[in-house]
């Protein structure tokens, strides 16, 4: 009990200071309030609710720590100026060190496309630290209340990123995307289910106070590194494939999780409209693998897309039938990798047990498994396939000949027979 005697004698010696401090904070409140209350002559934008107020994490504040204001002590009206600097909450307060995490600290805001915007391009309508938190009522994050809270946070950064004028404004290359988003997998488990703590929310994706623009490079809400904070396993996959590797080495041509699986839109592979759904795979491929600059950039063979398409495979897709092959059931979802690797599942010596799957062609042989599958009209190195093709041409080519046969000759009578007397 001696070693704390210093410390108590302290606090006993500030508590005067500190509770003058407090009456002198009451007072000023009081004084705003009256002007500024509801019920007061102030207008209905200007206007304070009390309840909110007390009940916020600053109710022990008074006005003038975060308004810069001196009030005016004489009878004048108004007691202080009209026009007020805005609120500056990292003056004195909210300094957190930006070590504690990244984006974390409201510190990162100045260099963000909101802070940027605000504080060097003076944009009074993006969003300051009182839209995202509110101004007179905010509450801590953990209150199911706060506007901050994980379970709000789609609902809050909707009121700009859905208003229109916004989007117009300041050219926001997305529209809607919290609609998009309350449809698909993370809106679903935040709204539906109630999974707080799992579903992504924007701030996940897109950060806290360090949010970047859309032509930032290396842009948070596209890196595989994000999206790996919570699906690690398939991150681990990814990183080991020839399009994670590349990624991860800072190319921006290969694709990433939001070029096959979508931004806002995210949806189950089981969803029928899922860019990821067994009869949409090929389109998502061709994104890039169908592209001219990229083909011509890597040396990719330009017919793959539309020899699948046109193969038994890409025809069966077409007219819906979901257990046909697509280009990630012999290439690999997240852990594709070129041929020559061997751990790849198109390689020559895996390629039996690619197409041997029980849900496929179970005991085929190493010979027919590894036919040409991306094969031109015009590739005459198709093997068996290759024969197995050329016979089944011909069987039609002479079916239509006969057909076309038998309607002439049986044309050719009838006229014949209309001539008789």
């Amino acid at each position: 009990m001696t070693k704390f005697r210093p410390l108590i004698f302290c606090l006993l010696a500030l508590y005067p200071v500190l509770l003058q401090a407090q009456v002198r904070g009451d007072e000023v409140k009081a004084a705003c309030l009256a002007c500024h209350g509801s019920g007061a002559a102030a207008s209905a934008k200007k206007t304070i609710e009390a309840a909110p107020l007390t009940s916020s994490v600053h109710a022990a504040l008074s006005c003038t720590d975060c308004h810069d204001v001196k009030v005016n002590r004489a009878k004048a009206k108004p007691p202080h100026p009209k026009d007020i600097p805005d609120v500056n909450c990292t003056a004195r307060c909210h300094r957190e060190p930006k070590a504690n995490g990244p984006g974390l600290s409201p510190l990162y805001y100045s260099d963000s496309i909101h802070g940027q915007s605000y504080l060097q391009r003076g944009a009074k309508d993006v969003a300051h630290c009182w839209d995202c938190h509110g101004q007179h009522n905010i509450r801590p994050i953990a209150d199911p209340q706060s506007l901050a809270n994980r379970r709000n946070i789609p609902l809050t950064c909707s009121r700009c990123h859905d208003d229109m004028a916004v989007v117009v404004k300041y050219h926001i290359h997305y529209e809607r995307p919290y609609q998009e988003y309350n449809k698909s997998v993370h809106g679903r488990a935040l709204v539906d289910k109630g999974l707080i703590s799992f579903a992504a929310v924007c701030t996940d994706c897109h950060g806290v106070h360090n949010i970047s623009g859309v032509g930032t490079a290396n842009l948070m809400a596209r890196r595989p590194q994000t999206c790996g904070r919570c699906h690690q396993g398939i991150f681990d996959e990814y990183k080991s494939s020839i399009h994670g590797q590349k990624a991860l080495a800072g190319n921006l041509d290969v694709p990433g999780c939001s070029d096959c699986h979508g931004e806002h839109t995210i949806a189950s592979p089981k969803d029928a409209q899922a860019s990821t759904s067994p009869g949409h795979i090929p389109d998502t491929c061709s994104a890039c693998h169908a592209r001219p600059e990229i083909i011509k950039k890597y040396g990719i063979p330009e017919n793959r897309i539309s020899t699948f398409i046109n193969s038994l495979h890409g025809i069966a897709i077409s007219f819906g039938d979901k257990a046909a092959a697509n280009c990630t059931s012999c290439h690999g979802v997240h852990d594709i990798r070129q041929a020559a690797d061997p751990r790849s599942k198109i390689n020559p010596a895996n390629l039996a047990q690619t197409c041997g799957r029980k849900n496929c062609h179970p005991g085929m042989p190493a010979s027919i498994a590894k036919a040409k599958i991306h094969r031109s009209a015009n590739d005459k190195s198709g093997g068996p396939v290759s024969t197995v093709q050329n016979v089944l041409l011909g069987l039609v080519v002479a079916t239509m000949a006969a057909t076309l046969l038998w309607f002439l000759a049986d044309l050719l009578g009838k006229i014949k027979k209309s001539r008789r007397p």
